[in-house]
């Protein structure tokens, strides 16, 4: 008897549950648990999960979950590809997006939601539950977030379905571990249930975890490191056991490599839950102070955008454009905009600028929200105008540049030889504008044709590697960029030649100029901030500072005051540096990311958080 009809013979014992010596009063259950795919249309990986779809036809498994990163860009093309291959299974499945979905999107998250209905299920089997939730990020590099909307969902759905004698299965691509910013909120949720284990992908191999005390099961991904054949994960739920079995494609099923009992949920020892955040940094030092704090509905990734000392205006995850009054919080206008918002609101004179995941750019009134003008441009909008001059310039998704005539939105020049998602605005230089995109380059344009006047590559083939998200920095005659490659790159502004570049800092996409403009400012990967000189031809860091912040590659861009540098993290960590490279203060307002930080007129220091909260802080000399 051949391997596959073994295979055969045991998915039909599981099936009908001989693989259990107990006896139970309810009828089992077997899933397929897939995670990690990462198909890319016309790859091997496309085969490879061809061939699992075949094998799980043949097998008699009730159905199968899918927890993320089934793609490598979130493309349409690499998402419609991958359900064209999932939908040809025969039984039941359900799916939620990863990392890979959500952070590089050309959609801003939507053709995930357009192909398969939402991005979260709930569904019962028996006196099982099974619940999935999206878990980002949301469009930049960061920790896995929950919408905040997302966790209101949550909650109603425990409260709908899980009465007593039910039993919890929950699912999320990041683990409910650090890495997830506020994975407390979940697991606090969850250990209200009885019997809860949490599934999750992320880390692409099988093992047992500890979540807050709740049994946490990692699966494998479709190809393991330094290995070639495909596989999946088998799960078999009995009455008062749980089974876990690692299955490699044409190979025989071996021994359950996890197994619980419900009865007696027995996490070893040595693995150890996530430790909670730890604000007592706020203590040393008690003269930063939030002097304006907002917690929005929905989770927020714009920018606040802080007119004079009257008004605040930021868009959410819901679509919602608000504006606060600041004096005491209450809304001014809102307006319902298309789609999540990434794309901060801009100030142009008496207009707000604003682009949305709908593919509209609009002009609003800033006293009451009213509509002066609105242009489709057809895809997705996540980067921020750059109003100058009587012009808007605008990334309008993988579309390419626009500049629009400021008074009424009219097209003045596009700019569309771009192969690339462009996710941040472009940097204005007496006649010249420079921008990035997803797809290895920066770009400069003559700023009144759109013509190109250069473009430079950084030659990495994989488009996950390109400076996408990060602002360039211009300054003495240089662009300054970097990049999750890690290097930091410094070309002539004239002509886009390299002059020098680096991966010394081990840098990300967090960077930014000093007032003076003599420092480029960039956050590495690990605790330290560094300052390389703008003026020098050659590579030259002026200061590095270890701060303290641990792993981050939060790629919020580093502002500037004449006496400060301000720069933030991933688990919701500012830092005050001086212009010496000397720490002056740091504040931690919540574990979330901060999304964008601005200066106000008075000197304090305004931005948004994740999970919705725009809050203000005022902070003296410390003396």
């Amino acid at each position: 008897m051949n391997i596959k009809n073994l295979s055969q013979i045991f998915f039909l014992l599981l099936a009908l549950g001989f693989c259990s010596c107990s006896q139970d009063t309810q009828t089992p259950v077997s899933f397929a648990f897939l995670t990690d795919v990462h198909v890319q249309p016309s790859a091997e990986s496309s085969g490879q999960l061809q061939q699992i779809v075949n094998e799980i036809n043949a097998s008699g498994l009730d159905f199968v979950l899918v927890t993320g990163d089934i793609s490598n860009q979130g493309t349409l093309r690499e998402l419609s590809h991958v359900k064209q291959i999932l939908d040809q299974l025969i039984i039941p499945y359900y799916i939620i997006p990863g990392n890979h979905e959500t952070n590089w999107s050309e959609s801003a998250g939507q053709d995930f939601t357009d192909l398969w209905g939402d991005d979260k299920f709930v569904f019962r089997k028996g006196d099982f539950v099974f619940l999935g939730l999206n878990t980002g990020p949301f469009m930049r590099m960061g920790d896995g977030h929950i919408l905040t909307e997302d966790l209101r969902w949550l909650d109603r759905q425990l409260a709908l379905h899980m009465k007593e004698g039910r039993r919890l299965l929950f699912f999320a691509h990041y683990p409910l571990a650090e890495g997830l910013d506020q994975w407390y909120l979940v697991t606090d949720r969850l250990n209200e249930y009885p019997a809860v284990v949490a599934f999750c992908g992320h880390g692409h191999r099988l093992q047992l975890l500890n979540f807050d005390g709740i049994p946490g099961i990692m699966g494998r991904s479709m190809v393991l490191r330094g290995e070639n054949v495909p596989g999946y994960n088998i799960v078999q739920l009995r009455n008062d056991s749980l089974f876990v079995f690692e299955k490699e494609t044409e190979r025989e099923l071996q021994y359950a490599s996890i197994s619980l009992s419900f009865s007696d949920l027995h996490i070893p020892d040595q693995l150890l839950p996530s430790p909670r955040p730890d604000f007592s940094v706020n203590e040393q030092f008690p003269f930063v102070k939030p002097v304006f704090s907002f917690t929005d509905t929905s989770s927020v990734f714009t920018a606040p955008l802080v007119i004079g000392d009257t008004m605040v205006v930021f868009g959410n995850a819901a679509g919602v454009l608000r504006a606060l009054q600041v004096a005491d919080t209450t809304i001014v206008w809102q307006q319902q905009l298309k789609g999540p918002m990434f794309a901060s609101p801009v100030l142009h004179h008496n207009y707000i600028i604003m682009g949305d995941a709908g593919g509209d750019v609009r002009a609003l009134s800033v006293k009451t929200g009213e509509l002066i003008w609105q242009i489709a441009l057809g895809r997705p909008i996540v980067a921020p105008a750059l109003a100058y001059g009587n012009k808007i310039f605008v990334g309008a998704g993988t579309q390419g540049l626009y500049c629009l005539e400021a008074e009424t939105g009219k097209v003045l020049w596009h700019f569309g030889q771009v192969e690339g998602l462009i996710q941040t605005p472009p940097v204005v230089h007496n006649n010249m504008l420079v921008f990035t995109a997803w797809d290895t380059h920066v770009y400069a344009l003559q700023k009144d044709t759109g013509h190109l006047l250069w473009k430079w590559n950084n030659q990495r083939p994989v488009a996950l590697l390109s400076p996408g998200n990060v602002v360039p920095v211009i300054s003495n005659n240089k662009v300054f960029v970097v990049a999750p490659d890690r290097f930091m790159t410094a070309l002539d502004l004239q002509t886009g030649r390299t002059l020098w570049r680096t991966n010394k800092h081990q840098v990300r996409e967090s960077m930014g100029l000093s007032f003076d403009g003599s420092k480029v400012i960039a956050k590495t990967m690990n605790d330290t901030l560094v300052a390389v000189c703008t003026k020098s031809e050659d590579i030259k860091t002026l200061w590095a500072l270890n701060a303290g912040f641990g792993y981050d590659h939060n790629p919020v861009p580093v502002i500037s005051s004449a006496e400060l540098l301000f720069a933030a993290t991933r688990n919701g960590l500012i830092m005050a540096v001086d212009n010496e490279g000397q720490l002056v203060w740091k504040h931690k307002s919540g574990n979330s990311a901060i999304n964008f930080m601005q200066l106000d007129g008075r000197g304090r220091l305004w931005f948004t958080t994740t999970p919705g909260r725009v809050i203000a802080l005022e902070f003296g000399s410390g003396q």
